[in-house]
């Protein structure tokens, strides 16, 4: 080391040193938040082509749920409990067999088939719900991890910029300082200008 860095020291060393650390930041943000990002990214894909699928044909929308329907349980013993009765009610009435007791009883049991559909219908739109819930809660923690990871690298940046602005200024103090020591030198050196730098001795140049 020269008698110059013993005296200015080197400006740079800090900011290199703390780059080391700063220099990590990066990788450890985009290792934490990535994959939020990345699930967020593909729910919030999901989310909009559901949506879209959803506005632009509901009815079509409605039909493919539908296909998966299949009476229930509840429904198959609440038939056979309404023709029981229908059918006790006719015989009574003595119009069992009659048209009008088939027409009741067609109508009885188209009452309860609706009722079965309107239910399978509600039940599955509202797991479909949930399952968009789940996946909008998903493309939301996406977007906020996005957020802190940008949040995170400006900081380390500003930070890396901050020390690279200090050590350019304190840089510039040390080359003032310098010349300051010269000018001082040589004037107090009398018969020495003429050999201005012989004041530091061989040392300036080790």
């Amino acid at each position: 080391m020269s008698i110059l860095d013993s005296i200015f020291g080197n400006s740079q060393k800090p900011m290199n040193d703390a780059n080391q650390y700063l220099n990590q930041i990066p990788g450890v943000a985009h290792q934490g938040y990535d994959p939020y990002i990345n699930a967020g990214q593909d729910a919030s894909g999901k989310t909009k082509s559901q949506y879209e699928n959803m506005m632009n044909d509901p009815t079509g929308f409605i039909n493919k749920i539908m296909e998966q329907y299949k009476t229930s349980e509840g429904y198959g013993f609440q038939k056979d409990k309404l023709l029981k009765e229908m059918g006790n009610t006719s015989a009574m009435g003595g119009v069992a067999g009659t048209p009008m007791d088939t027409m009741n009883q067609a109508e009885g049991v188209q009452g309860l088939l609706s009722k079965d559909m309107q239910q399978f219908l509600e039940n599955a739109l509202g797991r479909y719900d949930k399952g968009l819930q789940g996946e909008e809660g998903i493309a939301t923690r996406g977007y906020d991890a996005s957020g802190k990871l940008t949040d995170a690298l400006g900081t380390n940046l500003n930070q890396q910029g901050s020390l690279a602005f200090n050590a350019a200024e304190q840089g510039n103090k040390n080359k003032k300082n310098m010349w300051s020591m010269f000018g001082k030198a040589l004037g107090g050196a009398g018969g020495l200008a003429t050999n201005p730098l012989s004041i530091f001795g061989n040392q300036l140049w080790s």
